[in-house]
């Protein structure tokens, strides 16, 4: 692990924000020794962990001069967590950021691919392969429906295969489970809005870069495995899930609608919608994601924004 440029790659800093990832944690840390690219450095911001895995992190890189580890006294969420480097001027002299979830573990040939596709203009995210079945795309890279709030083509779920490998160009929105950003992109979008918290947020962020002029590309010869929600509960949903990405939803389309008319079209979706997708909660008696949902709704319109719940609150 380097900082110079003499092999003449671009540096990179790595952005990792952790949360009680004691679990995987040893197996990511194994995977990213692992990398072949040579120019990066590592920037781990801890989210008030209470399970000893910063130090499962520190005791890996401690000992390397390109590796800083912040310590936050409370859960401070994905997006307050990935601005932190930034206000730190710790990414100032690179050439590109990535962000990278920690429930995650990584080919050694991923960095390489990724920087050979991306250049000042480019976003690049890999192929994402649920961690538990290889077999299985885990990610959300692909179209996004602005009226809607939903994602389209995505391959989220779907099996790896002959679609999955082709590279893609001028995606709408992609998952920062694992993007590499010019870091120029920062300075020309700003920073993530920490009122989101978690989830939405990179959704957010690329709509603001791509008005800019920067554009996103799916690279599918780099590959990363991925622990879906490994630090929100596990799984593909939970109840602190569906609890901000309900929320947050409402926000992200309410932030970026062109028009009232179509703010309100969406509210009638969206509200339509929440209505079926109760009552075939209640059918399940899943009792706790349709109160996270509903808690959900509700602080949208009161106005609670930010870290308003925690994993295990709900």
């Amino acid at each position: 692990m380097s900082e110079s440029a003499s092999t003449g790659e671009a540096s990179v800093a790595i952005v990792v924000v952790n949360y009680n990832s004691a679990t995987f944690i040893e197996a990511f840390c194994d995977s990213l020794k692992a990398t072949a690219f040579s120019t990066w450095r590592l920037v781990v911001v801890d989210s008030g962990s209470t399970d000893g895995s910063m130090a499962t992190i520190k005791a890996a890189f401690g000992g390397c001069a390109s590796f800083t580890g912040l310590r936050c006294t409370e859960n401070i969420g994905f997006a307050a967590g990935v601005n932190v480097p930034f206000d730190h001027e710790l990414v100032d002299d690179v050439d590109f950021v990535l962000f990278l979830n920690p429930d995650t573990t990584l080919e050694p040939d991923f960095l390489t691919n990724m920087v050979a596709a991306a250049d000042e203009r480019t976003i690049v995210v890999p192929k994402i392969l649920f961690a538990e079945d290889h077999r299985l795309v885990s990610t959300h890279a692909g179209g996004f429906d602005w009226r809607l709030g939903v994602f389209r083509d995505t391959f989220a779920g779907h099996p790896d295969g002959p679609a999955t490998n082709v590279r893609r160009d001028d995606l709408a929105t992609a998952s920062f489970c694992c993007a590499l950003v010019p870091r120029q992109a920062f300075r020309d979008a700003g920073r993530l809005d920490e009122r989101f918290f978690m989830y939405y947020e990179e959704t957010d962020w690329i709509r603001r870069a791509q008005a800019g002029g920067y554009r996103i590309r799916y690279e599918p010869s780099a590959v990363i495995y991925h622990r879906e929600s490994g630090s929100s509960g596990g799984g593909w949903m939970t109840p602190f899930k569906q609890y901000y990405a309900t929320r947050n939803r409402i926000y992200l389309v309410r932030k970026h609608a062109r028009s009232r008319l179509d703010y309100a079209r969406f509210t009638a979706y969206f509200l339509g919608t929440r209505l079926i997708t109760a009552a075939k909660m209640i059918v399940r008696r899943d009792w706790r994601l349709l109160r996270a949902m509903t808690k959900g709704t509700v602080d949208y319109y009161r106005g609670r924004m930010g870290r308003t719940v925690q994993v295990g609150d709900l």
